[in-house]
Formats: C-alpha cells, structure tokens, sequence
C-alpha cells in the first residue's frame, strides 16, 4: 500500500541528541491499519522500541512526538497533534494531545512523527524546514519564559514557523512542567521535564507540503456530514459561547465541583468563577486552534497590570479557584497566566496548592517551611507567591514543583488526602460524586485522566445516575475505546459532542482507503491502542495495586451535598472492567485477549 496516498507522509523523523544523527524511516506498514496514528502510533512506537525500565530523565527515554491521519486535512479540528514518552511523575506510559498549530505544520514538513533519543550536553533546539533538519545552539533562549522564547525563535527565524519550547520548570525538569505551542500545551505528566532532561529548549517546524486523502469525493461527502453534525450540536454552541467553563455551574449543582482540595464538592462562589461570569467580565475575543470551527478559546480582556491571556479553561478554573476556594476571576487569570508563562501544568500547580493549603490549615507545614508564605484557603496572594516560588524553581518551590505525590512523601501524614492517582493529580470532577469518571481516574494509563474515557456524560448529560456503579464499567470501557480512536485520528474531543463515532468512520475510511467495514472496527482498533499501553505499564510494574484512588474516596464519606455519605465502591468496577476488557484478575491482559486483538506477537518481541 502507498501511505503517502492514504493521508500519511510515511516518514518518521528520527533525531538522536547525544550523537547529533538525523534520519527518517517509513511508518510501520504493515501494523498501519491496527493502529492509525496518534495515539496508536506513539504507543506502538515506545512499546517496541524502548526497553523496561528506562529511567523517564534518562537518554533512552523516547519523546515522541505524533500527527494522525486527519492532521493537516480539512476534517474539524486537524491541527491536533501529540506526544508520548515515560513520564517522570508517574513512572507510566503517557500521551498528550495539543492544539494549536504545530501539528498541521509537522504534517505539511512532511512528517508523520519524530523521535527524540539521546540527550545534548548544552542547550539546543531543533530546526525541522522540511527537509532541511537541525540541531541548533539554544543558550540563549535557555532560561527564558514561553513568552520570550517564543518571540526569540520568531526573530531568528523569521514568519512561517511554529514552535514548542519549554520553561525553566522544564529546564530544572521539575514534574509539573509542560510543553507550550504559544497558548497552548501539552502540560500534564512532566513531558517538559522529559524535554529538559535533554537539553532541548524548542522545537521550530515549518512545512510547505499538503495532505493527500484516498478517496477525495467520499471524504467531501463524510466532511459535509461531520460538519453538519457539529453545527446542530448544542453542548457544542455553549462551547462557543461560554468555553469549557460553561459545565461549572452544573458539575457544582451536582456536587461534584473539588473544593478546598477534595474536601467538598460544592464551592459557594461558584457563580463569581462561571462561564457566564467570565464572559459578561474578562472575556473579549474568541481563539481557535488550526482547522476549528468552534472557536471554545477566549482571550481575557487586560488586567490592570497589562496581563492579557487565553482562557482561563474549566479545569484550570477548578484548579487554581474552587479547588483553592479562591472566588476572584482577576485571580484565578494571573495564576493562570504565571502558568502559562513559566510552562507549567494549570492542573496539577492547582492540585498542589489546594494540598498545601490543607496542609498548612491542619498544621502540617508552617510558613517557614514555605519561606514565609502562609496559604489559608482563599488567599490568592499567598497562591501566587508560591507558584512564583515553583515557576522560578527557587526556595520552597524546588520540592513544591515535584508534585503532590513527592510532597506527600515529605510529610506521611498527608498521604491519607493526597490527591493523586499514581502520582499525577487530579482533575475537576470529584470521583465520589461520579463513579464512571472515578474508574477512570482510577484506571488511565497515564494517573487520574478525565481524558481517557471518563463517562462525563453522567454528571452534566443524564446519561447515567452518577452515584450509581452498576453498568460504569462497559460505560466507561466504550468510552475509553472511542477515545483511543479520536486521539489516533488526532481530532480533538469537542466535535464528538456533535459528531458520533459514525461520522468519524466515514472521515476515517475515505482519508485513509482502510478496509474498516462499520464504524464498530474502529472501536476494536481504540481497545487494541488501549491494551497496547496498559502491556507498556504493565512492564513497567504497574497492575491492579495501582488502580486506586485516595483515600478520601475510598473511605471517606462526602459530608454535604448531592453525593452527601458516598465513597467509592472501586473493588466491583475494577473487578467487572478488568473482565470485560479480557484482563486477568490483577488487571494484565491475557495471552487470548491478546490473540483476539492481534498483538500476541507483540508481546513476543518486546526490547
């Protein structure tokens, strides 16, 4: 088969730092259909080609970076691209997906994915011109904001370009550090750490080329289709309206808003942090990534200090606010903005600072252990002054950028509400007020993930009872299925709330040629993706010990609210999961399941 007629450039660029060797080699044709791309492809590419036990900051740590086939085509949302490597947070597989528009660029450079092995003994960037591929010094911009390095690159290279570049939490590869395309990140599990460890600064593209697809007048008709499709869709049009923080107010009517770390799923000042709120008073102009037509990014209007960012986005709402029980929107986008800034993960930093906040209210830590910072709940300059601390890498803020679950390890005595699940923190949906989303924070490959699956639907879709745990298992199974297949078709998740695995099959098949028969084949290729990365973890270790959640779910009744008494039954999710997804008892997937999905050999030929 000709890839480079199916929407595939067929060339994976391959850059070794510690040797300076660049090269290319084709996509691996024959496995091509059983993965697609993206997401398949990334883990199709760490499990073959990296052995056990690699250590995450290590040289043989693999980043790699992945487009599918619909980046840079003209389906919804086809400037999505990814990542994948061992992240340093969880000792896990990981993948994360962007935005933006680096990925289309990557595409059109003629490029399906690259690697990056080894690691540089000074600074450098990496300068992809189409063919014309570099290892540049990068002193220069090395300990410089996103901002300012960004803007650097931009006056090197000239228009054209798009870049990735990371911040000093990167550098001093912290675990709370991600990779930003401008305003956009692949931020969560320390992939910028991962980059840092190499002594890679930036990443620049630019591409001149195009994307050819198989059947052209199928995919115009599946293109209509799909876009029809979104534009009926009503979730979709509060997308537009109010961004991903229109869901605020109905997660906290649900109870399942996080407040003061955890304790609570209902923050009385909702309505000051909503949607709506942040449209009728700081939101101006709306931001759309390559190919979007939803446009669910704002940009503030400036603060008195100048400060003028994209968002603020739900999950950084809850992070840096509820879950801090800060209340002021001026707040939460400063906070947000120092994030973005610096090159750090909005959830995580938010997930950290609530479990501070405990911990100094319960007498835990003192000020003196936060060089003076004393973080009462709702003080927003004291949340401030802490994430300085970590978005410089100085004083308090070394071990504080570590995460929630290294400071949890300096003080046992947290552990029982430290909210991690294997050591990423967790997002903005409390689990024992939505029992689906806790068997998937429970479960993802990458820690707690409400991206990988998480039946959502349940909490602000009435889909399904949400302090119910009958039938969350095969939910919460068919969910992370087709998300393994929009991730591998590198497509954002919002066009799915109008869009159904029908209309992406059709896009699929006509870009691709794949003899996929009904749109049910494409959820046999997420479950072979997602089995691919539970085998990597797997090997790395991880079983079922490791498909928990805190202890404040497990054990510790919610006090007020809708999920008022509950916890998390997690034992008969797990134990029903495992069994429908054909795992053993200890969550490993067996040698039949393996067979029936076509990666028994894989096993077989592992590094």
């Amino acid at each position: 088969m000709d890839l480079t007629q199916r929407s595939y450039c067929n060339r994976i660029l391959r850059v070794d730092l510690s040797t300076g060797s660049i090269g290319t080699t084709p996509l691996p044709e024959d496995v091509m259909a059983l993965i697609l791309g993206g997401k398949g492809l990334g883990a199709w590419l760490l499990y073959t080609e990296q052995a056990a036990g690699v250590d995450p900051l290590g040289p043989d740590n693999h980043l790699i970076f992945h487009t599918g086939p619909l980046t840079g085509t003209t389906a919804p949302t086809a400037g999505r691209f990814g990542v994948t490597t061992k992240s340093p947070a969880t000792g896990t597989y990981f993948d994360g997906y962007c935005g933006g528009y680096w990925g289309n660029m990557l595409k059109y450079a003629g490029y399906d994915a690259l690697v990056i092995t080894g690691a540089a003994q000074n600074p450098v960037m990496l300068v992809i011109d189409g063919e014309q591929v570099e290892i540049r010094a990068a002193e220069n911009i090395w300990g410089q904001t996103i901002s300012a390095s960004t803007e650097k690159i931009k006056e090197k290279l000239g228009d054209g370009w798009q870049s990735l570049v990371i911040g000093p939490p990167g550098e001093a590869q912290r675990n709370l550090a991600g990779i930003f395309n401008e305003s956009r990140a692949l931020a969560r599990g320390g992939v910028g750490a991962v980059m840092g460890s190499k002594k890679l600064k930036a990443l620049a593209v630019r591409g001149k080329g195009g994307v050819r697809v198989h059947d052209k007048k199928q995919y115009e008709r599946a293109l209509q289709l799909a876009y029809r499709a979104v534009r009926m869709s009503g979730p979709i049009s509060m997308l537009r309206k109010e961004g991903t923080a229109n869901i605020l107010e109905i997660v906290n009517i649900m109870g399942a808003l996080p407040t003061r770390n955890f304790q609570q799923g209902q923050f009385e000042q909702s309505d000051e942090i909503s949607g709506d709120a942040f449209r009728q008073n700081n939101w101006k102009k709306e931001y759309a990534c390559f190919g979007c037509p939803i446009g669910c990014g704002k940009w503030t209007a400036p603060l008195e200090d100048g400060t003028v960012i994209e968002g603020p986005e739900y999950e950084s709402i809850y992070a840096l606010g509820s879950n801090c029980a800060i209340g002021s929107r001026e707040a939460i986008i400063k906070l947000n903005w120092l994030c973005d800034e610096y090159g750090l993960d909005t959830i995580s930093v938010g997930g950290v600072l609530g479990f501070v906040m405990e911990l100094f209210e319960r007498g835990l830590l003192s000020a003196e252990d936060l060089d003076g910072i004393s973080p009462t709940w709702g003080n927003a300059e004291a949340a401030l002054a802490l994430l300085e601390k970590m978005a410089r890498v100085e004083g308090c803020g070394e071990w504080l950028a570590q995460g929630v679950a290294a400071i949890a390890e300096r003080f046992p005595e947290s552990r029982q509400f430290a909210m991690h699940v294997k050591g990423l923190e967790m997002p903005a949906y409390h689990p024992s007020a939505a029992k689906g989303t806790a068997l998937a924070y429970a479960v993802s490959e990458r820690g707690a993930c409400h991206l990988r699956g998480a039946p959502l639907g349940e909490l602000f879709a009435g889909s399904a009872d949400p302090l119910a745990i009958a039938g969350k298992p095969k939910l919460f199974r068919d969910h992370q299925a087709d998300k393994a297949v929009w991730d591998s078709a590198c497509l954002c998740a919002f066009p799915g709330y109008g869009m159904t695995l029908k209309e992406l099959w059709q896009l699929v098949i006509s870009a691709t040629g794949f003899a996929y028969p009904t749109a049910t084949d494409l959820e046999q290729i997420g479950e072979r993706i997602s089995t691919l990365a539970r085998l990597f973890n797997v090997r790395e270790g991880f079983s079922r010990a490791a498909d928990t959640l805190p202890a404040r779910n497990l054990t510790q009744p919610m006090a007020a609210g809708p999920a008022s008494g509950q916890v998390v039954e997690l034992a008969p999710m797990l134990d029903e999961y495992y069994r429908l997804m054909g795992w053993d008892a200890q969550g490993i997937p067996t040698r039949e399941q393996l067979k029936e999905l076509g990666l028994e050999k894989l096993v077989e030929t592992q590094p």
